[in-house]
């Protein structure tokens, strides 16, 4: 087992592109697009291995985009445990105003992930042998999944004599904070 484990339960295929000037109800020609791996556990594996790191990325992921995701993860060579969401893995964009030199990001919503789904990923980790050193999550919630989520992957990577680190908002990393992470 790598030293770091990351976890990104909303993942995102991200899409770039760029435009003379973003205007209202305008049909506007875009660049090519450039497609990355996204998502805040994610970016921390793709970082942690460019680094040298021995990492390994969870993701819940479905979908083409889910399999988007995969493959540019894998080009990177980035050691990735894929956990098959029954939704389409959610997409973003951003759009770059070359005139203004102004980036424009649009974040989508994740799809609902069902508590199975979820569970699973709990369960799954939870049955690492040996356990990561390093447990880090980062990045919202999707839908469907419970705000005690990382509190409880807290408890998981304590009882396990793992540490965790988390980047995460409201009332999500409330409860981890209370868990003690």
């Amino acid at each position: 087992m790598p030293t770091f484990l990351t976890l990104t339960p909303n993942p995102a295929l991200d899409l770039a592109t760029d435009t003379e000037q973003v205007v209202p109800t305008h049909k506007l020609r875009c660049g090519a697009v450039q497609r990355y791996p996204g998502g805040g556990g994610v970016n921390v594996a793709r970082m942690l291995h460019r680094l040298g790191s021995g990492v390994q990325a969870w993701v819940l992921a479905g979908g083409v985009a889910g399999a988007q995701l995969r493959n540019l993860l894998a080009a990177e060579g980035v050691d990735t445990q894929c956990l098959t969401i029954a939704g389409d893995t959610r997409e973003n964009l951003s759009v770059l105003d070359r005139r203004h030199a102004q980036e424009y990001r649009f974040v989508l919503p994740g799809p609902t992930l069902q508590a199975g789904e979820w569970q699973t990923c709990l369960d799954r980790v939870a049955a690492l042998a040996p356990p990561p050193r390093w447990w880090v999550a980062s990045g919202s919630l999707p839908p469907g999944v419970p705000q005690d989520f990382y509190a409880r992957l807290a408890r998981l990577a304590h009882a396990r004599g793992s540490r965790m680190a988390l980047d995460s908002s409201g009332p999500a990393l409330a409860a981890a904070l209370h868990a003690g992470v």
